[in-house]
């Protein structure tokens, strides 16, 4: 099934076996989600030890098709190593679950829109808005809403959405990048402005000074 894998070999260092064979298997669970259990098969004689037996339970025995001897199937189950939440459809009940959530990190919904909002989004659910919660032991610990109507202008107004395409299906018309001719003549135009400005700024220049006794022998001559 796709929900199951076989172990075939365990190896490790003796001090450091159960430790290792625990994160192993949470490791595994964490990056499979779809993986709900794992199968160890060995003769029946055989010993698990004290590693293999802190994550696996002996749940049956099955005949062998080519050997005399039976066979022993230990399983181990995701909820105990690396258990999921459980996601279902929101209700008004779990208002007063979710509300101390809210609560902790904002007034500003409640104060906007009062002290029952979250209750009537919840109940103003329809095809086009859902909200889902995540719950643990019977309490929603968790809480998302999501709607299929999306406010494109407020989007384009808060974020650069230029390199999605401003979240749009190109059309075959668009120009979604500009002419390689016309990025060229607009890097001369930019190197030639940087140019011109470099020429003014030397031009703006002031001279150097002209020290009092040069300009005294000058208006000495000019009055002779």
């Amino acid at each position: 099934p796709l929900n199951t894998l076989f172990l075939h070999l365990f190896v490790a260092v003796d001090e450091y076996s159960v430790g290792c064979c625990r994160e192993i298997t949470q490791s595994v669970f964490k990056a499979v989600p779809e993986l709900h259990f794992i199968f160890l098969i060995v003769p029946s004689y055989m010993s698990l030890g004290s590693t293999l037996i802190t994550v696996f339970e002996q749940v049956g025995n099955i005949p062998s098709l080519t050997y005399d001897e039976d066979f022993a199937v230990h399983i181990c189950h995701r909820q105990k190593h690396y258990p999921q939440l459980h996601i279902r459809r929101a209700r008004v009940e779990d208002h007063d679950d979710l509300m101390p959530i809210f609560l902790r990190h904002d007034m500003l919904l409640k104060e906007t829109y009062g002290e029952y909002f979250l209750a009537e989004l919840i109940e103003a659910q329809d095809e086009e808005n859902h909200a889902i919660v995540c719950e643990v032991e019977g309490v929603a610990v968790g809480f998302m809403s999501v709607c299929s109507r999306v406010n494109m202008q407020l989007l384009h107004e808060c974020f650069d959405l230029g390199p999605f395409h401003g979240l749009c299906t190109p059309h075959p018309d668009d120009v979604l990048q500009p002419p390689e001719e016309q990025s060229v003549k607009g890097n001369q135009d930019a190197e030639l402005g940087t140019s011109n400005h470099s020429s003014l700024k030397i031009v703006e220049e002031p001279r150097e000074p002209v020290s009092p006794q040069a300009m005294e022998g000058t208006q000495g001559r000019i009055t002779e």
